[in-house]
């Protein structure tokens, strides 16, 4: 949770932001003194917040911690496993350009091989003598001038067009050369890929086995009951720390010109749960979009990330800042691929489809906030 007072911080205080870097600058040191002041007023209560949230998650059973830690290392391998497929479709796209090399060089060392071949039988019809005896016969002075003349000329042309079938052959073998060595680290890639995958499969395993371990603990519905009310607290925290923070940010263009327009931030059957009733007099603020495993989930528009972390009853969780007071938050993700502070453009991959959190089965928990208050996200979407 350090992580987020540091970077809502940063959103507020950093250089990059011309707006208030040139606001400071021609400020008096009064209006310097009154931001200063806000900026402290602000970090205080991020860290009063923070330090709330942190006593919740001391009060996480055992088996809580251990999905907890658990989803956090499927994310970073989950992420690992990521990066390596880009790195092998990277060599993929390097293996092929050096093949296509082959191709052509080989192309061009058989036309030099035939152009040899032509000299070489064009030198051998300009006479039956050789150059010896050539020399010794002397019969015709001018004939003579013109013979030594083909035969410089064409002994300048074999050095030259041997000089360059060499050069083709170097450069054929270190292209070959250059090959080898991009398929073995390609084969080093995909031995690791492979590693990855069979630790995220042994991981997706164990966490099948602990979500079905929570999902008994938390079978009395009283217990129940007051779970769902502190995990929506939870959030509610989060996102009013979020706001509060956001006060003085600049603006993006917000979602209003959008609605009806939007795309689904994942592929799958959208569960419109919007309003409806969990337990306890505690609703639905958002819907549940059932998808893949390890597909993207993508941003429903252009936005800062504003959190990135992992909250319970809700996995990892992912908000985005669109402006002018609208939020977008995606949870249950199997990894968070931007961080806290980055700007991510529409339809940009933000995360992959998990399901952490305690979800039985992978999906995307999707809310649309506007200035704090949830809105039915089918309202907004195409």
């Amino acid at each position: 949770m350090r992580i987020l007072v540091a970077a809502l911080l940063l959103l507020l205080a950093a250089p990059s932001y011309a707006w208030q870097q040139n606001a400071i600058e021609n400020a008096t040191a009064e209006e310097k003194a009154a931001t200063e002041a806000r900026l402290e007023a602000l970090a205080k209560e991020l860290e009063r917040r923070e330090a709330a949230i942190q006593q919740r998650a001391k009060q996480l059973s055992i088996t809580e911690n251990e999905l907890r830690q658990l989803e956090l290392q499927m994310s970073a391998v989950a992420g690992e496993l990521n990066a390596t497929r880009d790195a092998i479709a990277a060599t993929e796209a390097r293996l092929a350009t050096l093949q296509q090399q082959q191709t052509e060089l080989e192309q061009q060392q058989a036309q030099q091989l035939a152009l040899l071949a032509k000299q070489l039988d064009a030198a051998y019809r300009i006479g039956e003598h050789d150059y010896l005896k050539l020399v010794l016969n002397q019969e015709d002075p001018a004939k003579f001038e013109r013979l030594l003349g083909y035969y410089g000329y064409f002994n300048r042309a074999r050095l030259e067009q041997v000089a360059e079938l060499r050069k083709t052959q170097n450069q054929l073998e270190g292209v070959k050369a250059d090959i080898v060595t991009e398929q073995q680290i390609l084969e080093n890639q995909a031995r690791e890929q492979r590693q990855q995958q069979g630790v995220l499969q042994s991981q997706q395993k164990e966490q099948q086995n602990i979500a079905a371990k929570l999902a008994r603990e938390q079978s009395a519905d009283q217990q129940r009951i007051s779970q769902l009310r502190k995990d929506q607290e939870a959030l509610e925290q989060v996102l009013a720390a979020i706001i509060a923070a956001m006060r003085d940010e600049p603006r993006l263009d917000g979602l209003a010109s959008l609605k009806g327009k939007l795309a689904w931030p994942a592929d799958g059957k959208v569960q419109r749960l919007f309003g409806v009733a969990r337990s306890g007099g505690v609703t639905w603020k958002g819907v549940i979009i059932n998808g893949t495993e390890g597909e993207p989930v993508r941003a429903i528009a252009d936005g800062r990330v504003l959190f990135a972390n992992w909250l319970r009853g809700f996995g990892l969780v992912i908000v985005l800042d669109h402006g002018d007071g609208y939020l977008s938050l995606y949870g249950h993700n199997q990894t968070i691929i931007p961080q806290v502070g980055e700007l991510v453009r529409q339809g940009s991959t933000i995360a992959l489809v998990g399901q952490s959190g305690g979800r039985s089965e992978p999906g995307v928990y999707f809310e649309i906030r506007v200035k704090g208050d949830a809105v039915n996200p089918t309202q907004w979407m195409r």
